[in-house]
């Protein structure tokens, strides 16, 4: 027979705390072996109880979710935590998983995701609200279609650099030995490659990137 997983149920809202417990005990290979209500009492109490798994959530009194994770497992190596948060960004996400999470459940969707990400970490697997999902994958998508300076050739390159350091388009065309023109069009290419509207736009980006000195 299997061992039945112990869950540990760190929430400051004792309304929280009884709704999980009841949405978990119907399910009778898991068994609540505490429950905690600030995130100090959640360090103690994973030290005493040795869980194997700890619903924690992200704010709460003494110490918030993210600074228990790490003490947490430093008092139990083996446990998993899964925290609930009621904030949907990826930010959060990254900085719980960074943390040691194995998973991230959102408060809205508790009623389903709760009992899907306790049986993926019964499997080994790591579990996200697929709501904070999608979110991560948005930004993932958003930062790779993010303009680069590797999409500009070298001449557009070196306009670039120049009209960020403040010179005219003319004293571009004198330093570079071309026309006034072919330097306006190259502006707009530039302007275009990168998704910029204004010559403030553009020395922006160069700053970021590093291509001008500041």
């Amino acid at each position: 027979m299997m061992a039945r997983i112990r869950i540990l149920i760190a929430d400051d809202h004792e309304v929280v705390r009884k709704g999980i417990r009841t949405l978990l005990e119907t399910h009778s290979e898991w068994e609540i072996c505490g429950e905690a209500s600030t995130g100090k009492d959640a360090i103690a109490k994973a030290a005493q109880l040795k869980p194997d798994v700890v619903l924690l959530d992200i704010t709460m009194p003494e110490a918030s979710g993210l600074e228990a994770i790490p003490e947490i497992l430093k008092a139990q190596p083996q446990a998993k935590i899964i925290v609930l948060t009621m904030h949907d960004s990826g930010q959060m996400a990254s900085r719980v998983l960074a943390a040691g999470a194995s998973g991230l459940v959102l408060k809205s969707d508790a009623a389903r995701d709760l009992i899907l990400a306790l049986e993926a970490i019964g499997k080994n697997k790591s579990f996200l609200s697929p709501q904070v999902t999608k979110i991560l994958v948005n930004e993932i998508r958003h930062t790779q279609a993010a303009p680069s300076p590797d999409a500009l050739t070298s001449r557009e390159t070196e306009v670039l650099k120049l009209l960020a350091e403040g010179k005219s388009n003319k004293e571009v065309a004198a330093r570079l030995g071309i026309s006034p023109r072919t330097i306006d069009a190259h502006r707009a290419r530039i302007m275009d490659k990168l998704h910029l509207r204004t010559l403030s736009d553009l020395v922006h980006f160069a700053i970021r990137h590093k291509l001008v000195e500041v």
